[in-house]
C-alpha cells in the first residue's frame, strides 16, 4: 500500500536520530533491592512499594513508579523496598505480612507503604485502620478516586485530559483508530479510553472523510491484560491486517502496548500511539504520557514534610502530570497524511482538554 511505503520510507530517519531510553528496573527473585544496608543507616526511613502481579519491567506505568521511588530515595536519605509479585494471592499474602508487621511494630524508623494497583483495593479499605496504631507508618494508594476512610491517602492521575488531547489530533494521522484496553474494570483505563473518544468525536478540528473507532480489551478483571506474550501481540495485529489501511492503534494496556509496538515494528500494518511513555519508532508519531515518576516523588517529599502527604489528591492535565508529546522525529507523517500539526492547532487541542478534564472531574 502506498502508505505503508511512506512508513517504511522515514524508517531510515528514524534509525539514525538518538532514540529516548527508558531503564527497566532489574530485580532478584520478587524484591527489588536498593541501597545496601551500609550506605544507610538503620534508623533511615523506609519506602516499600507493593505492585501489581509481574508489573515491574514493564517499561511503562510501573517503571516510572519504580523511578519515581529510587529518585526520591536518593535525594532525601531512604531506604526502598520494591516487591513484584508473581501473582494478585501472593501480592495479598506480602500486604498481610506487612499490615501484621506494622501494627505491632514499636521502634521509631519512619515508613511508608505505597500501593501501586486497584487490584488490591478490597483489602486496603478493609485492612488499613491495622496501621492506625502505629503513628510512624503511612499508606499512599494510587490510581484511586475515592479516598480512604480512615489511615492512608490517596493519589489519582488523571488520564481523560491527555487522552482527549490525543483523540482531538489523531485524525491527523489516521481516519480508523483501534482503542484496546486492558480491562473494562481498571478506572484509569476506564478513564483513558473515554477520554480519547470523546476527543476523536470532537469537532475542534474539521475533518472532511468518515472516522472510525473501534475498542477491545484484552482481560476481563481489574488486574486482567497489562502483560501479553509476544505471540499474542502478533496474532491481534494479523487478525485485523485486512480490516484496516494503516490505522491507529491506541494500546492502554501497561506493559502489553510494548509487545504491539515490537510486533509492528516488523508488521509495518499501523500507526501506534505511545501510552505512559514516550515512544519514538518508526510508526509512533505521537504519545500521551503519564508523568508517574515525579507524582510518587512528589508524594513522597510531601511524607517527609511538617505538613504531610494531602489525604487525597488529583494532579492531571493543567498541572503537567500528564501531556502529549510531538515526535518530531516522525512530522513527515503529519504534512504527508493531513497537514502539518501547528502549534496553533496543538494550543487549541490542549487548551480544550484541560477545560474537558476539570468538567470531567467535577
Amino acid at each position: 500500500m502506498k502508505r505503508k511505503k511512506i512508513l517504511a520510507s522515514i524508517a531510515l530517519l528514524t534509525a539514525i536520530m538518538i532514540a529516548a531510553t527508558f531503564t527497566a528496573c532489574s530485580k532478584e527473585g520478587d524484591t527489588i533491592y536498593q541501597s545496601p544496608p551500609e550506605d544507610l543507616p538503620a534508623q533511615s526511613p523506609l519506602v516499600t512499594v507493593v505492585y501489581d502481579p509481574d508489573a515491574l519491567g514493564d517499561r511503562s506505568f510501573n517503571d516510572l513508579i519504580y523511578q519515581g521511588v529510587e529518585q526520591a530515595a536518593r535525594q532525601h536519605g531512604l531506604r526502598t523496598l520494591q516487591l513484584s509479585p508473581v501473582s494478585r494471592q501472593e501480592g495479598l499474602a506480602y500486604l498481610e505480612n506487612l499490615f501484621t508487621d506494622l501494627s505491632t511494630r514499636q521502634d521509631t524508623v519512619r515508613r511508608l507503604v505505597i500501593v501501586t494497583s486497584p487490584a488490591y483495593d478490597e483489602f486496603l479499605r478493609k485492612n488499613n485502620h491495622r496501621l492506625e496504631n502505629n503513628p510512624r507508618t503511612d499508606l499512599l494508594y494510587l490510581e484511586t478516586r475515592t479516598p480512604l476512610e480512615g489511615k492512608g491517602s490517596t493519589l489519582y492521575v488523571p488520564y481523560y485530559g491527555a487522552m482527549f488531547e490525543a483523540g482531538a489530533i489523531a485524525t491527523h494521522f489516521s481516519s480508523e483508530v483501534i482503542l484496546v484496553g486492558a480491562n473494562p474494570l481498571n478506572e484509569s483505563v476506564k478513564d483513558a479510553l473515554q477520554g480519547f473518544r470523546d476527543g476523536f468525536a470532537t469537532d475542534i478540528f474539521p475533518f472532511d472523510r468518515e472516522k472510525t473507532l473501534n475498542v477491545e480489551y484484552l482481560g476481563n478483571t481489574v488486574d486482567e491484560g497489562f502483560s501479553i506474550a509476544d505471540t499474542t501481540a502478533l496474532k491481534f495485529l494479523i487478525e485485523r491486517e485486512d480490516q484496516y489501511v494503516l490505522p491507529l492503534l491506541v494500546p492502554v494496556c501497561g506493559g502489553a502496548a510494548g509487545m504491539f509496538h515490537r510486533m509492528n515494528e516488523m508488521l509495518q500494518f499501523c500507526f501506534i500511539m505511545g501510552v505512559d511513555v514516550p515512544v519514538v519508532s518508526t510508526s509512533c508519531p505521537f504519545s500521551a504520557v503519564k508523568r508517574m515518576d515525579r507524582a510518587v516523588a512528589l508524594c513522597i517529599a510531601q511524607w517527609l514534610s511538617a505538613d504531610g502527604m494531602p489525604k487525597h489528591q488529583s494532579l492531571g492535565l493543567a498541572d503537567d502530570f500528564t501531556g502529549v508529546e510531538i515526535h518530531t522525529v516522525n512530522s513527515l507523517m503529519s504534512i504527508a497524511f493531513h497537514g502539518e500539526l501547528t502549534d496553533d492547532i496543538l494550543k487549541a487541542a490542549h487548551d480544550e482538554a484541560v477545560r474537558k478534564e476539570a468538567e470531567h472531574e467535577k
